[in-house]
C-alpha cells in the first residue's frame, strides 16, 4: 500500500521543484522519448509533448510508475490514467499551487493528511464531479501543537 502511495504521489506531482533537489538529481541524464519502451511511451503519452523538456530525474520517476503501471489492479490503472491526464492539462501556475500543496501537506501529521483528503474528495464529490483542470486543495497553515511540559511525580515515601 505504501509503494503505491509513493507511485501516486511520484507521479501525481512529478514536477517537484527543482530548487528542492539534490545535484546528483539534476545531473541525471535525460532520456529521449524515441528510446522510451513502446509499453511505457502508451503509458506516458499525455506527457509526449513535453517529455524532452522535462529534468532526468523525473523521466526516470515516469519510467519507473509506467514500468509499475501493468501489475495494478484496474482501478489502480485508472487513477493513474486520470492523474497523469490530470497533471498534463495543467497550466504551469496549477502545477506550481499543486506542487506547493502537496509539500505542505507532506508535513502535516498524518490525521490532519487524512482530514484535508476527506474534506476534498466530498468537496469534489458534492460538485458534481471534478473539473478536468482542478487545482489541488489549498492547506491553511496550522501552528504546531504545544507540547506541554512534563510534572515531576510526587515522590513516594521509603519504607
Amino acid at each position: 500500500m505504501a509503494r503505491l502511495l509513493a507511485l501516486i504521489a511520484a507521479l501525481a506531482f512529478a514536477g517537484v521543484a527543482l530548487a528542492g533537489n539534490s545535484e546528483k538529481d539534476l545531473k541525471t541524464p535525460q532520456t529521449p522519448w524515441q528510446r522510451i519502451a513502446p509499453e511505457d511511451q502508451k503509458v506516458l503519452s499525455p506527457l509526449a509533448e513535453e517529455w524532452d523538456r522535462l529534468p532526468g530525474y523525473q523521466q526516470q520517476r515516469l519510467q519507473s510508475a509506467a514500468k509499475q503501471y501493468p501489475k495494478m489492479q484496474p482501478i489502480q490503472q485508472e487513477r493513474f490514467r486520470d492523474r497523469i491526464q490530470g497533471w498534463a492539462n495543467m497550466s504551469p501556475d496549477q502545477r506550481k499551487a499543486a506542487r506547493e500543496s502537496f509539500q505542505g501537506m507532506r508535513k502535516l501529521p498524518p490525521e490532519k493528511q487524512h482530514e484535508l483528503r476527506e474534506r476534498w474528495l466530498q468537496k469534489r464529490e458534492s460538485g458534481g464531479g471534478a473539473p478536468q483542470q482542478q487545482q489541488a486543495p489549498q492547506l491553511q497553515q496550522q501552528p504546531a501543537p504545544q507540547m506541554q511540559q512534563a510534572q515531576p511525580r510526587p515522590q513516594k515515601p521509603g519504607p
